[in-house]
C-alpha cells in the first residue's frame, strides 16, 4: 500500500495488482482498454486511476492548484501499475500490468467464473483454452476479424451464467478479462514454480526437452494426444473422464510422471 497526503490529510491506496479488490481492477481493466485504443493518453491513465483510488468524483486535475500540484509530485507511487521500456526511436512506452493469477473478476453480472489460478478448471477445457490461445495470437497476427468470436469462447470456457437457459452475449469487459487471466496463468506455468498445498512444483519441466533426452517423432497431436495418454494410463479413467477432471490434477500427474522419467535417466549414468 501507498500513502498520498494531499489537502492536509493522508490517504492509503493499492501500490499495485495484487492489491487492489474487483471493482478497483475493473476500473483499471477499463482504463486499460481504452489506452489500448487511443482514447486517453497513458498520462490522463494515471490521472484517472490516481483519482478513481483516492475516491474522488473527477479527476484531480480540477481541483485546486495546491492538490494538483502535491498528486503530481507522487504520480511515481503509482508504479507499480504499470511497466516502462523505451520504443525504438527512444520513446517510453507504457503498459498496465494485467498479469495476475488471482481472478479479480470471478462474479460479473450474472456469471460467475473458475477460482484463483484456474481451480475450478477441468483438463479438457483447459487444453481448449489452449488452443483457443493459440488461434488468438494468429487472428491478432493477421489482423483477422473473428478474434472476438475467439475471446467469447474462451470465456465461455472460464464462465457459466446464473441461467444456463438463458445465457446472454458475453460482456466484452469480461472476454477481455478472460482471456488476460488465462494467458497469464499459462504464462506463470511456463515461467516460474508454481505453488500448490505449499510446495513450489516447477512444471517447467513438462515443456523443456534435454539434449540428452530419446527423441520420439512428434505425431502432432499436440494436447490431444496427451489426453489420450493419460486415459491409456488409467489412473484418471477414459478419455471423457480425463477431460473431466481437474487440470491441475492432471498437470501433477504429468509432472510426477516426468520428474521420475528425469530421475531415472539420471540414474543411468
Amino acid at each position: 500500500m501507498e500513502k498520498f497526503t494531499y489537502n492536509n490529510k493522508t490517504v492509503e491506496i493499492p501500490s499495485c495488482l495484487d492489491e487492489i479488490n474487483s471493482e478497483q481492477y475493473r476500473q483499471f481493466l477499463i482504463l486499460s482498454v481504452l489506452m489500448n485504443r487511443g482514447t486517453i493518453t497513458p498520462g490522463q491513465f494515471r490521472v484517472k486511476w490516481l483519482s478513481f483510488l483516492l475516491g474522488m468524483k473527477a479527476d484531480y486535475t480540477i481541483y485546486r492548484r495546491e492538490i494538483i500540484r502535491e498528486l503530481d509530485e507522487q504520480l511515481d507511487k503509482l508504479d507499480g501499475f504499470f511497466s516502462y521500456t523505451t520504443g525504438k526511436n527512444g520513446e517510453r512506452i507504457v503498459t498496465p500490468i494485467l498479469k495476475t493469477g488471482c481472478n479479480l473478476m470471478q462474479d460479473f453480472g450474472g456469471w460467475h467464473g473458475v477460482g484463483d489460478m484456474l481451480n475450478g478448471l477441468t483438463f479438457g477445457n483447459f487444453c481448449d483454452c489452449l488452443e483457443l490461445l493459440q488461434q488468438c495470437k494468429q487472428a491478432a497476427e493477421n489482423d483477422d476479424s473473428g478474434i472476438d468470436e475467439i475471446f467469447r469462447e474462451l470465456t465461455l470456457k472460464l464462465y457459466r451464467y446464473k441461467e444456463p437457459e438463458k445465457t446472454p452475449d458475453v460482456p466484452s469487459l469480461l472476454a477481455i478479462h478472460a482471456m488476460n487471466f488465462f494467458s497469464s496463468v499459462w504464462d506463470m506455468i511456463l515461467s516460474q514454480p508454481v505453488y500448490i498445498g505449499g510446495e513450489a512444483i516447477d512444471f517447467r519441466i513438462l515443456f523443456q526437452k534435454l539434449a540428452s533426452e530419446d527423441r520420439k517423432a512428434d505425431d502432432k497431436t499436440g494436447w490431444t494426444g496427451i489426453v489420450f495418454e493419460v486415459a491409456a494410463s488409467g489412473v484418471f479413467g477414459n478419455k471423457k473422464e480425463v477431460d473431466d477432471t481437474p487440470f491441475w490434477d492432471v498437470l501433477l500427474y504429468l509432472y510426477k510422471c516426468k520428474f521420475e522419467y528425469l530421475h531415472q535417466k539420471r540414474n543411468k549414468k
